[in-house]
């Protein structure tokens, strides 16, 4: 889940899907917290600004990409960041911070795929000789509030290989391709949650799907009956990391809180089924969640739970809700990353 930053996009139409049904008869809910506070959509503002630990030294680390003739998704350590499925450059940084843990080795991974839709010209079936994708890693001390812009660092700069005639994209003709990119990171927390965290990969795959499928159904409905307590109660922790990664301050933290609560507080808002999804694994292997198998690019690679809403001029925007799950070791239930 995340202190989300909400996605925004226009949807003209969409097919309805039918609702997988899951059975609710579980006495021990599969989504778990192991909060020191009990937490409620009330509280929660004050207790994350209490968990707000500031130093002198902040490193903020980011990249900036340039490509061309692909979309792509960039992972970090294993955990999707950022997808980019649209025409045109971007160019914005992708903050890495949110799933650098601690100190020590770090991966940038990048996915392509074949740019399948152009606002000009005809889209491709496959990577193309001319597919580019380019990445330079910055630094900057984000507590400098000041000269932080001006004294950022350039930690590596990375082409996509290329074939031995020194231009062409070695994934020529290829529908995917990858690589990943070390580098170090120093910075002054140390949240190892899945460092003891059980390895779901050793858990039979159709016994892991159906207790995904279940913890997924038990979220959807504490949006779809506006359960905000609960909400924010299992929300909490993957907050207080994300508050700690990215050195939030007190009005991010608010600001983020009032994004959350569009979903309980915008009369319009209405989730989607939960269905036409698949199940995916991240974090090697210690995070699960569940992905839309859609291929139209404003759903592509989504998080299985979704709604739309009306914005004030009438406009139909959609919200998706980030759930990634892991188990601690000693327990059985999953908590939100």
């Amino acid at each position: 889940m995340k202190i989300r930053y909400i996605v925004l996009l226009t949807l003209f139409s969409l097919g309805a899907c039918k609702q997988k049904k899951k059975s609710m008869d579980n006495t021990t809910p599969l989504i778990t917290d192991s909060n020191n506070e009990k937490i409620t959509a009330e509280n929660t503002l004050q207790n994350q600004i209490k968990a707000i630990k500031r130093s002198a030294d902040e490193p903020l680390y980011y990249i900036y990409v340039n490509h061309e003739q692909c979309f792509f998704q960039v992972l970090v350590n294993d955990i999707p960041v950022y997808r980019y499925f649209i025409d045109g450059g971007m160019m914005s940084p992708i903050i890495l911070n949110n799933y650098i843990t601690h100190s020590g080795k770090q991966t940038i991974t990048y996915r392509l795929y074949p740019q399948t839709k152009r606002t000009y010209g005809e889209g491709f079936n496959i990577l193309t000789p001319y597919t580019k994708f380019d990445v330079k890693l910055y630094v900057r001390n984000n507590a400098d509030t000041v000269n932080s812009f001006e004294n950022q660092k350039l930690l590596l700069t990375h082409h996509a290989a290329t074939k031995t005639d020194g231009k062409s994209f070695i994934g020529e003709g290829k529908d995917y391709y990858e690589y990943s990119i070390p580098f170090e990171a120093k910075v002054p927390y140390n949240l190892k949650v899945l460092d003891d965290s059980k390895d779901l990969t050793k858990i039979d795959h159709k016994e892991l799907l159906k207790k995904v499928e279940t913890a997924y159904q038990y979220f959807w409905d504490i949006l779809n009956k506006k359960k905000q307590d609960e909400y924010f109660r299992l929300g909490f922790a993957s907050n207080i990391s994300q508050i700690n990664s990215e050195y939030l301050d007190k009005d991010q933290i608010q600001n983020a809180i009032n994004d959350e609560l569009l979903v309980f507080n915008n009369p319009s808002f209405k989730l989607e089924p939960l269905a036409n999804y698949t199940m995916k694994l991240y974090g090697h292997g210690k995070i699960v969640c569940l992905e839309q198998t859609s291929e139209d690019l404003r759903l592509k690679k989504r998080w299985a739970i979704w709604g739309k809403y009306k914005t004030s001029e009438g406009e139909t925007r959609v919200n998706f809700t980030r759930l990634y799950l892991y188990i601690p070791k000693g327990k059985d239930t999953f908590e939100i990353l």
